[in-house]
């Protein structure tokens, strides 16, 4: 929408409730967070206009899935909002992003004087709102069409693509500062007899429960990637050395052996299943990704000819000791 179209557009809509400098105004900031790449450019312009022309330094936006009722904080900034104990001083926005997909944006004032003293221009937000929703709502779309193509749709783990990613910069950056990664290939033992026995609902709650131990037992700055059916990779940035590793996979082994899986098909019936992993360090077994997965997937494959609950770390002997055919 260009400057000429706006000024009819929002006087028709706000009953000519707006100045032609807030107008303008309102027009200058569309056409500045339209250039911006991705949803964190704009809320922050949007956050830092906020606090320039009204004080407001409390801004929060989430997104509140309708359907599996969940909300997620995109962004938030400055004190905690509570909508019901704060409702005399917060200014509330919304946008639908899609049918079931809502975006609720949260000013919260610093006291209620606040608040009223900035109440004259609330139609004033409300429409540089309306016209930076669109902006907004493609951003947002943008942000999950991005994440979704690296991503695997099953567990919201990384996908091959999605690690991949990653490593173009832990790799270098642990090279230069001369840090060890390690690279866990984890299996899930006799996945199939899941599927044979129950369907591949329950083989996928299987494998969510797996993705939540990964994620709920390392790092933030590690990485856990769903490569295929039921292998996973956890690799974790700058361990001390491959008994570190041991550890943490040892870890994972035992919690994981722990959790009890809901059927879902006879009422309080549950499963529990047991994961093996395979473990190649970089740099010391290698320096390329393709050949770190393979030497871990080699140590994978030893510890489960070993029986359950196995880690393995990789050797020089084991390349020659896989049976391939």
């Amino acid at each position: 929408m260009d400057n000429v179209s706006i000024r009819p557009f929002i006087n028709e809509v706000y009953n000519q409730k707006l100045s032609l400098d807030k107008i303008d105004e309102i027009y200058s900031v569309f056409e500045t967070i339209k250039g911006f790449q991705g949803f964190k450019g704009v809320i922050e312009y949007l956050s830092k206009w906020l606090y320039e022309k009204y004080k407001i330094r409390n801004v929060k936006f989430e997104t509140n899935d309708i359907k599996e009722n969940k909300r997620n904080v995109l962004f938030h900034k400055g004190l905690e909002i509570d909508l019901e104990k704060d409702e005399d001083i917060v200014y509330s926005f919304s946008i639908v992003i899609q049918p079931f997909l809502r975006g609720d944006l949260s000013l919260l004032f610093d006291s209620v004087e606040h608040f009223e003293g900035t109440k004259e221009d609330f139609v004033y937000i409300d429409a540089l709102l309306c016209e930076a929703a669109l902006v907004i709502k493609n951003s947002i779309i943008n942000n999950f069409l991005q994440a979704s193509s690296i991503k695997d749709s099953v567990t919201h783990t990384y996908n091959r693509r999605g690690l991949d990613e990653h490593l173009e910069k832990l790799l270098p950056l642990a090279r230069r500062e001369n840090k060890e990664v390690a690279f866990l290939s984890i299996g899930i033992d006799h996945y199939k007899a899941v599927i044979d026995e129950f369907d591949y609902k329950v083989g996928e709650k299987v494998l969510i429960a797996l993705a939540d131990i990964l994620k709920s037992h390392t790092r933030t700055s590690d990485l856990v990637a769903r490569i295929d059916g039921d292998e996973f990779v956890v690799v974790l940035a700058n361990v001390l050395n491959e008994d570190s590793a041991i550890m943490v996979a040892k870890k994972l082994i035992e919690e994981f052996a722990n959790t009890e899986i809901d059927v879902g098909v006879y009422s309080g019936q549950t499963l529990k299943k047991t994961i093996c992993v395979g473990i190649s360090m970089f740099p010391n077994d290698s320096t390329s990704v393709d050949q770190l997965m393979k030497n871990a997937d080699i140590a994978l494959y030893e510890a489960r000819n070993n029986g359950r609950s196995q880690v393995l770390k990789f050797e020089e002997k084991q390349e020659g000791m896989i049976d391939l055919f």
